[in-house]
């Protein structure tokens, strides 16, 4: 007999052969792990349903839509603003006078009248395009009007730690929200980019809001995956669309001076004694033509990655005519076909009487959710800012991953142990029937 599971010889009991009918073990113990696999299969979901994470069917990988960072597709005209701006060459707007365009080294750039929203000059207006650090224009839209000023975040390690340009954020140390969006702007920061997406509850909740608020202004070419404008997958924008951003930004208040700031002082770490004063220093603009004093220039944002090279947002005002030029893509440095084009659009904006295009308007007003909420300095010291929620949210969500890997660890040992089982619970009975 092999390992008690053959059928072996026939055995003499009381003078006679008699021949002993042993269970098929393989037939048992399938019939045993059939029954187990389907109690699993059954009691998987139920483990993950307790863990508060969403289920996908077998035939669709399709996550949850509350997880969709995008907003619903919008359907809309090829060529928002204009027939013109679809042109991947450039559009120029035509009228007696015109003068003639000087060499820009962009890609794609835009020049409007913010005021008017004529569009006076464009190249590859709706090209897709990685917007690198002027995604942040758009992070600032939308949580300006969330986020009181005066409130503070207390920064977590995770913020310190994001790639690129830094402020110097330090953990554990708080900063108010008006510092956080300064050095946003001024340093392109990073790591102000992410606390201040975690101050307003999380990092993902702050890309859906961007998301709905690039809808909103019918900024359809503009997909963001991040508060920071680093590159990933996917994330995109256009010099239109920009523009747009940059037009709706400025009418804030706060956008117009955190975007028209050169330099001011930054604190650095918060000391452990209230009494010890806090060391600050100088944080400054990216935005050359606004450090060499070009007239009446008010910012907006600068931009460089890898992927998406040098990118621009900039806007400047003269005799009551605010313009705003937006490049992507450049080869020369931006402020050198940001001044041209901005030298050309003011000596030319009122001769233009057929322009390209135009910025479009908003589809309604923003919806602000919960500003009340956000904490200001005569809050309780542990309820400054929304981190603790989000803390909480990311907590739970790790709670809920331990209590699926722990479900499907348990059901992997139930099968396990039923195989194992099952085969000792055979070779018990073939020796007890084989022994009598």
């Amino acid at each position: 007999m092999r390992s008690g599971y053959s059928e072996g010889p026939p055995r003499l009991l009381t003078g006679r052969r008699v021949h002993v009918a042993y269970p098929d073990p393989v037939l048992t113990r399938g019939r045993l792990t059939v029954v187990t696999t389907a109690g699993v299969t059954l009691l998987l979901p139920i483990l993950i349903a307790a863990s508060g994470l969403p289920v996908a069917s077998a035939a669709t990988s399709t996550p949850a839509p509350r997880t969709t960072p995008t907003a619903a597709p919008v359907e809309r005209s090829p060529a928002i603003g204009g027939g013109r701006l679809g042109e991947l060459g450039t559009a120029i707007g035509t009228g007696p006078g015109v003068g003639a365009l000087p060499t820009v080294t962009a890609a794609a750039f835009l020049v409007a009248n913010a005021t008017t929203g004529k569009v006076l000059v464009a190249r590859a207006a709706h090209l897709k395009r990685p917007p690198a650090s002027t995604l942040k224009t758009l992070t600032a839209l939308t949580l300006i009007p969330r986020l009181d000023p005066q409130g503070e975040y207390k920064v977590v390690a995770a913020d310190t730690t994001v790639e690129g340009s830094r402020v110097g954020l330090v953990a554990g140390s708080t900063y108010t929200h008006q510092q956080l969006f300064t050095a946003l702007f001024l340093p392109s920061a990073n790591d102000a980019a992410t606390a201040l997406a975690r101050s307003r509850g999380s990092v993902k909740q702050t890309v859906r809001d961007m998301n709905d608020e690039a809808r909103r202004i019918q900024a359809f070419d503009t997909v963001a995956k991040n508060p920071s404008g680093l590159d990933a997958d996917g994330q995109v924008s256009s010099v239109y669309d920009l523009a747009l951003i940059a037009r709706q930004g400025l009418l804030l208040p706060d956008f117009a001076t955190y975007a028209s700031t050169v330099r001011t002082k930054f604190p650095g770490k918060q000391p452990k004694r209230a009494s010890q004063k806090r060391a600050t220093f100088t944080i400054e603009t990216q935005n050359r033509l606004m450090r060499d004093g070009y007239p009446g220039m008010i910012g907006v944002k600068t931009g460089y990655t890898t992927k998406a090279r040098r990118t621009y947002v900039g806007a400047a005002e003269r005799g009551g005519t605010r313009l705003i030029v937006t490049m992507m893509a450049n080869v020369e440095p931006t402020e050198v076909d940001a001044r041209r084009l901005l030298d050309w659009g003011f000596a030319n904006q009122a001769k233009i009487d057929a322009p390209v295009g135009e910025l479009v308007e908003p589809t309604g007003p923003a919806t602000i959710e919960n500003v009340d909420s956000q904490p200001t300095k005569d809050t309780e010291p542990i309820s400054k800012d929304v981190s603790t929620a989000a803390s909480v949210g990311e907590s739970e969500s790790m709670l809920r991953w331990g209590v699926l890997i722990a479900a499907i660890a348990a059901a992997i040992g139930m099968l396990a142990l039923v195989y194992v089982g099952n085969g000792s619970l055979t070779r018990r009975r073939v020796r007890k029937r084989y022994h009598r």
